[in-house]
C-alpha cells in the first residue's frame, strides 16, 4: 500500500514513509540517491522523453504488487483538505501543504474504487479543442481511430469525454493494483499502437511528450466507460504555492460566510 512518487531528478521535499520516489528516465538521469528505478526489469525507461510519468507507471504494472497503489509526482500531491475548505486555503498560505497520507487514502478504497484529482475547467469549451489548443490535432484523430479499432465500446465515451470541458489532469491517482492493471493494459495497448502511426521527429521536446498528454485525456475516457465508484481530491503543486492567492480566498469566504 504505497504512493510512489513519480521524479526525474533527486528533490528535497519532506515526505512521509508511505511515498517512496520512483526515478524515471532512469537509464539516463542520475540516481545519487538510489531511488527506485523504471529501468529495471520490466521496463520501457527509454520512451521516457515521449512518454513522462507513463514510464513510471508502466515499470509499477509490470513490477510491482502492493494491494493499493498510486502515483504522485515530486512536486504535485493529493491534499488532505477538500478544494473549497478553509483548511485548504490556510495550508497553502502556511507555504508547506502537507500531502494526504496513506492511511487516509486507504480508507477511502473501502468506499470508493479510485481517488483521483478533482475535475478542472478547460477554457476553450471543449476537450478537443483544448488538445487542438495546446497539441497536435492529427495525433488526436490517430488516437480515436486506434480506439475505435481496438477497443470500439469505448468510442462513445472517448467522443463524450473530448465534447465535454472537464477533466482529471496530472496522472495522479490512488487505487487497488487490480484496477490500475486493467487500466494499464487497455492504456499502453491504445498508446503502442498510437505510436506505431505518429511522427513526433519534428516536434519540440514538449510536443514529444505526446503520450503522456494523451494519457491524461485517456484516464478520464476510461473512467467514463467503465463508471467505477471515485474520490476527488483537491491538488497542490509545491513550485507553485500563492500565498498572496490563498489570503485573498480566506478573506473572501470568511466575508462571505460571514
Amino acid at each position: 500500500m504505497t504512493m510512489y512518487v513519480i521524479t526525474h531528478k533527486e528533490f528535497d521535499y519532506p515526505i512521509s514513509k508511505s511515498y517512496i520516489p520512483l526515478l524515471v528516465g532512469a537509464n539516463k538521469n542520475k540516481n545519487p540517491r538510489g531511488y527506485l528505478a523504471d529501468n529495471t526489469g520490466e521496463n520501457i525507461s527509454n520512451k521516457n522523453p515521449n512518454y513522462s510519468e507513463l514510464t513510471g507507471l508502466y515499470w509499477l504494472w509490470k513490477n510491482q504488487s502492493d494491494r493499493n497503489i498510486g502515483i504522485s509526482h515530486y512536486r504535485r500531491y493529493f491534499s488532505k483538505c477538500t478544494s473549497n475548505s478553509m483548511l485548504y486555503y490556510r495550508t497553502l498560505l502556511s507555504g508547506a501543504p502537507i500531502p494526504i497520507n496513506v492511511s487516509r487514502l486507504d480508507n477511502y478504497l473501502k468506499a470508493y474504487d479510485w481517488v483521483v484529482p478533482t475535475p478542472e475547467t478547460v477554457e476553450e469549451g471543449s476537450m478537443e479543442k483544448h488538445f487542438i489548443h495546446c497539441h497536435n490535432e492529427k495525433d488526436l484523430i490517430v488516437t480515436r481511430k486506434v480506439i475505435e479499432e481496438l477497443y470500439p465500446e469505448y468510442i462513445s465515451s472517448f467522443d463524450n469525454f473530448m465534447h465535454g470541458d472537464k477533466a482529471s489532469f496530472l496522472n495522479m491517482f490512488y487505487t487497488s493494483k487490480e484496477q490500475m492493471d486493467n487500466y494499464c493494459e487497455w492504456l499502453f495497448k491504445i498508446l503502442f499502437e498510437v505510436e506505431k502511426r505518429v511522427d513526433i521527429t519534428d516536434y519540440d521536446p514538449y510536443q514529444k511528450r505526446l503520450f503522456g498528454f494523451l494519457s491524461e485525456r485517456l484516464f478520464n475516457v476510461w473512467l467514463e466507460y467503465n463508471q467505477p465508484n471515485i474520490k476527488y481530491l483537491a491538488t497542490f503543486n509545491t513550485d507553485l504555492i500563492d500565498r498572496g492567492w490563498a489570503a485573498r480566498q480566506i478573506k473572501h469566504k470568511v466575508l462571505r460566510w460571514n
